[in-house]
This record gives structure tokens, C-alpha cells and sequence, in this order.
């Protein structure tokens, strides 16, 4: 069995399109996406129409919840107030262009999502099981994954509020993150990410740079007058919520003359 999976679309219509293409390429036999649909980017309606017109099953995200029930902030965590604010303000923009139908689907989205494939159990989730805004952290003490995996019954847990790349191996299992499509896990790019899972019931996962159209993107983003440094979040790699997912410092250096 392949599952393709990807998360924190936020609006990002190019990226989603060139994501949904590229698991089609890699003949996944089931697509998942882990929340966070809308919010930030240009095209909240267009990102959750594609995502229900393909079929994709989707956790809740964060955002989607606070979209869903019409909340003032999407209950992140920023390095600083400023941008806080500025989320706000783009959650008060997305909110004033969706439709009730598709607010009703964002707020009626599971909490997670579980497959058995083979013998292995899968979990998935937007952040960690039962909390909805935490997220996996490589950093975390070897027994916190132990117990998240016992508990949670599963042989791998994919979460998504992280926006990065990652895998802790541990000997009851697999902990991953696929990135994101618009959460400024790599500059000007979106990720996606395979789990195969084969007769013997061996889980192999792989993870997949997916360029899209940056100006088509930048543009919309212009026009619709959103904040100019959630753009450049995009463009350069950093998280809306502030820390840097590039070690490049071409980029960073890019941000400074901003």
C-alpha cells in the first residue's frame, strides 16, 4: 500500500495542484492531506474545493477549525505579537471568502485518520494525538515518542503542524512530518511525502520536492493584499509562525534587504 501525504496547504492553490499531480505520478493508492487548508494564502476557496473534488481525506487542521468556528486567531504559537496580529488579520480575510458550505466542511473534518495496512496500524493527525496545535519535535526525549506510539496504538504517526521534515525512528515505530505545501518548508517549494507499506509489512517513507508556479502564486498574493511578510515566508523558506526552516543564507540574507 502507498499513501501519499502532505499538509499546511494554506491557500496555496500552484502548490496543491503540483502536489496532487505529483503523487498521481508516484501511483500512490491513497491521498491524505493533514490540515491547515486554508489561511495565509490567496485561494481558500479554490484549495478547498480541490481538495474535496479529488477525494483527498483530510484531517482537521488548526486553522481549519478556527475557520470552521469562526474564531479571531488560529491558535498558534508566534515568536513575536507583531505577526500574531498579522495571522489574525488573514484569518478575518479567509473567513470573509469562503462559503458556509465549506466553513461547515472545515469544521466537521475528523481529528484523525487511521489505516490498516497489512499488519501495521497508521495514524495520522495535524498535530500530536489529542493536541490539535502541538507538534512532533526530533528534539523531544526518546520515551515521550515511545509513549505517543503505545498509546496511540500505531506503527507510524504522521503529524503536520511542524511544517518541517521529519523522522524519529524508534523501536516501536516511526515518527514523520511531510513538510508542507504552503508553510515555507523549503524556499519557493512544496513537499509531499510517500509511506509504502509492503507484504511483510515493512514501512519505507519517502519525501519529495515539488516545485510549483511561484509567480502565479506572488502575484494573487499581491492583489489581494495580504501581508506582505507572510509572502516572503513563502518565497524564502521561514515559518508564518516565525522560525527559519532554510539553513541557506543566501535567503537569509535576501530577508534582511526586504
Amino acid at each position: 500500500m502507498r499513501i501519499g501525504v502532505f499538509t499546511s496547504v494554506h491557500a496555496n492553490l500552484p502548490g496543491l495542484r503540483a502536489v496532487l499531480d505529483r503523487l498521481e505520478q508516484e501511483e500512490v493508492d491513497l491521498a491524505v492531506c493533514l490540515g491547515d487548508v486554508a489561511g495565509y494564502g490567496p485561494f481558500p476557496r479554490e484549495a478547498v474545493d480541490l481538495i474535496r473534488d479529488a477525494g483527498v481525506e483530510t484531517v482537521q487542521g488548526n486553522w481549519d477549525r478556527a475557520l470552521g468556528r469562526g474564531r479571531s486567531s488560529p491558535g498558534d504559537s508566534f515568536d513575536n505579537v507583531h505577526w500574531e496580529r498579522l495571522a489574525g488579520e488573514s484569518l478575518q480575510w479567509t473567513l470573509g471568502r469562503l462559503t458556509g458550505g465549506q466553513r461547515r466542511w472545515l469544521r466537521d473534518l475528523p481529528q484523525e485518520l487511521r489505516f490498516r495496512a497489512g499488519r501495521r496500524e497508521l495514524l495520522l493527525t495535524h498535530g500530536l494525538p489529542g493536541r490539535q496545535p502541538q507538534e512532533l519535535h526530533r528534539k523531544l526525549p526518546g520515551e515521550i515518542y515511545d509513549l505517543l506510539l503505545r498509546r496511540s496504538g500505531c506503527r507510524l504517526l504522521a503529524s503536520g503542524q511542524s511544517n518541517r521534515l521529519e523522522l524519529v525512528r524508534r523501536p516501536a515505530g516511526l515518527l514523520v512530518s511531510p513538510g508542507s505545501v504552503g508553510g515555507g518548508t523549503l524556499p519557493a517549494a512544496s513537499t509531499a511525502m510517500v509511506v509504502e507499506v509492503d507484504d511483510e509489512g515493512d514501512i519505507s517513507v519517502s519525501w519529495h520536492r515539488v516545485e510549483f508556479d511561484m509567480n502565479e502564486y506572488r502575484e494573487s498574493y499581491e492583489r489581494a493584499g495580504l501581508p506582505d511578510i507572510f509572502l516572503a515566508c513563502v518565497e524564502l523558506g521561514r515559518d508564518q509562525r516565525g522560525p527559519w526552516h532554510t539553513r541557506d543564507t543566501r535567503r537569509r540574507q535576501q530577508w534582511a534587504e526586504r
